[in-house]
């Protein structure tokens, strides 16, 4: 099957996009097995949410990166769209391991600050000790907390921020409204909001296919969405959104589930 690409850019963007490495770590197979058996048959339970996270999570999060990155397809068309300025601020929002900086290694001087936010404590830990292996404590900080706090010690200051993004993050979060009203007081005006995430298709999906994919993901306390879209096209300015269908590991090509990348700016005060 063709993978079904809708773009659709809205205005041009100021700032130009810095040049993004390839970050691709690989696993064996018998690493793919140990993932597989965290997802497939690890026990999910706790009372709040950041329990139910470490639960789905500690026994993955050190080799979430190998296999997540075959299976998160709109995270590397995201990244690569990013319109970052010298020294921006950028937040990232639900950032698990921090594999998002990956990407940007090579031109991490060029910001001001990186801020990763996570909730989980196995994926914060990961981020942790990838900021001090590559040396970046001078320039990526992680927080461990949650996305919907504005009250987070370390965020930066309201407003103040060039970029907010939440990768493969905004259908695991249940108050995900705060958490976009959170990003929108983060930037400063004309600073742009950018999300990439699994979702439904009601153009081209078949209805049950929808379903499938809905309640599928729904035992991993991931909640697809149609109203995310909604939502953020309601509070900032589209400027670029895609479309597309993507494939998992050891899952039957035929079974693609659709994702998308929404960027976006925060309209300046008049």
């Amino acid at each position: 099957l063709r993978r079904i690409v809708l773009q659709k850019t809205i205005s041009t963007m100021e700032a130009k996009q810095f040049k993004i490495v390839e970050y691709a770590p690989k696993l064996t197979f018998l690493q793919d097995l140990e993932v597989l058996k965290a997802m497939w048959f690890g026990k999910i339970d706790g009372q709040e949410h950041q329990e139910v996270l470490e639960s789905f999570y500690v026994h993955q999060a050190h080799l979430y990166d190998g296999y997540r990155h075959r299976m998160l397809h709109g995270r590397k068309p995201m990244v690569s769209n990013i319109p970052f300025s010298p020294g921006a601020v950028w937040v990232d929002m639900g950032g698990g391991t921090g594999s998002n900086v990956e990407y940007f290694r090579e031109c991490l001087d060029s910001f001001d600050k990186i801020v990763v936010v996570d909730l989980t404590p196995s994926l914060v830990a990961v981020a942790e000790e990838r900021v001090k292996r590559n040396g970046w404590e001078d320039r990526v900080k992680v927080l461990q907390g949650d996305a919907t706090d504005p009250l987070l010690p370390g965020l930066p200051a309201a407003g103040t921020a060039d970029i907010v993004t939440f990768s493969y993050a905004l259908s695991m979060i249940p108050d995900w409204r705060s958490a976009l009203a959170n990003a929108a007081r983060l930037l400063k005006p004309g600073g742009r909001i950018c999300v990439c995430d699994f979702t439904v298709d009601t153009e081209r999906q078949w209805r049950v296919m929808r379903y499938f994919w809905t309640k599928l993901f729904a035992s991993d306390h991931v909640h697809l969405s149609e109203e995310h879209l909604k939502e953020l096209r309601s509070k900032f300015v589209e400027e670029k959104y895609e479309i597309g269908y993507g494939t998992f590991p050891y899952v039957p090509p035929l079974l693609k589930c659709p994702y998308y990348y929404f960027i976006g700016r925060k309209a300046r005060q008049s």
